[in-house]
């Protein structure tokens, strides 16, 4: 049986009813990697929906920390610039790349390797034409954009015109985010290949282990109850039965059990 709040959701090659679980930890390498904060959601809510309740509920119980790690589904531009504006918590996660077919097959046309005069509102592109037209409006989620258009003249006869835009006969457009939107992901699309960035990215990993310790001791995949409500009780108490073994361990000076490999895996290690 399944609650009224219950949804069907799919994600890549699994599919469910019911919710999601979001769990936020300490990865401090000098101290129990504690749970402080259960999030639990219907099915359908996005990932980057939940970052604001998150932040918020941290906030109440002070436990914000100075460095949020996430993964690719929390990192909106959006959270980027709120996260740090409203709670002072820098999100650390690598953004998705632009999505368009420019990027993807000729990437020195993609949209962040145009020039953007903000003051003056006009863009250029790699060719050095400048765009005629700046229109400031909403996208379907109602956050700011920019739709852009390139004259017709100059994009007639351009030589790079088929790298540059599919379309027979109209000029080059783009849509771009807002400023603060726009600045925010192109800087974290260039640091985020930065070692130093991957250093500290790469301890996100510890909240896998937490939720793979989760589902093997306390069963979290599995509700037990009816209703949002009760389901998000269970999470909390898987999330308490935790803390008690971590605390335990860290007590006895027991260490954090390492990374485990496929029997395939381990002999490439062995190897190296």
């Amino acid at each position: 049986m399944c609650g009224l709040e219950a949804r069907y959701s799919s994600k890549r090659t699994v599919n469910w009813v019911g919710y999601k679980v979001h769990l936020t930890e300490i990865c401090d390498e000098d101290s129990p990697h504690l749970i402080t904060q259960v999030q639990t959601t219907i099915a359908t809510q996005t990932d980057e929906e939940v970052v604001k309740p998150i932040h918020q509920s941290l906030e109440q119980k002070n436990l914000l920390p100075d460095e949020h790690l996430m993964d690719m589904g929390y990192t909106s531009s959006d959270n980027l610039i709120s996260s740090q504006s409203d709670y002072r918590v820098r999100v650390i996660g690598p953004v998705r790349s632009e999505p368009s077919w420019q990027a993807r097959n000729h990437p020195q046309f993609a949209a962040q390797n145009f020039q953007i005069d903000w003051n003056q509102q006009v863009a250029i592109c790699p060719q050095g034409h400048q765009s005629r037209s700046w229109k400031p409006t909403l996208d379907r989620g109602g956050e700011g954009v920019i739709q852009i258009q390139f004259p017709s003249a100059a994009c007639k006869n351009c030589a790079t015109r088929t790298q540059c835009t599919r379309a027979k006969t109209d000029p080059r457009k783009l849509t771009i985010r807002a400023k603060e939107g726009y600045m925010a992901l192109k800087n974290r699309r260039k640091e985020q290949d930065n070692p130093e960035f991957l250093k500290i990215y790469h301890k996100r990993a510890g909240i896998e282990g937490t939720l793979s310790q989760a589902l093997r001791k306390s069963g979290l995949r599995q509700s037990r109850y009816l209703g949002l409500a009760k389901t998000h009780l269970q999470h909390i108490l898987t999330a308490a039965a935790l803390n008690l073994s971590r605390l335990d361990n860290w007590l006895n000076n027991i260490p954090l059990a390492s990374t485990r490999y496929s029997r395939f895996s381990a002999l490439k290690f062995k190897k190296g």
